[in-house]
C-alpha cells in the first residue's frame, strides 16, 4: 500500500505534465486509477429476460412472415 500523502504522479494526457492530485490508499488519485474496478458485469437475471425477450420476437416474426406468405 503507498502513502496516502503523495501525490498520483500520473502523466496527465493533455500536459505531459505529472497528475497533482493527492493519491488514494492505492498510490493513485480517483480519476488514474481510483476506487473503479471496471465495468459492471452484466450477468443472470437481466440477461435471461433479454434472451426471452428476444427469442419471442424471432418467433413472433417468423409467424409474420409464413402469413404473409400464405396470403400472396
Amino acid at each position: 500500500m503507498s502513502n496516502p500523502m503523495q501525490r498520483c504522479g500520473a502523466l496527465c494526457r493533455t500536459t505531459g505534465q505529472p497528475c497533482r492530485n493527492w493519491g488514494m490508499p492505492n498510490g493513485r488519485c480517483r480519476m488514474h486509477g481510483g476506487k473503479s474496478t471496471g465495468r459492471p458485469i452484466i450477468h443472470g437475471r437481466s440477461i435471461r429476460k433479454l434472451r426471452h425477450a428476444r427469442s419471442e420476437a424471432r418467433r413472433l416474426l417468423e409467424k409474420l412472415r409464413e402469413l404473409v406468405e400464405t396470403k400472396v
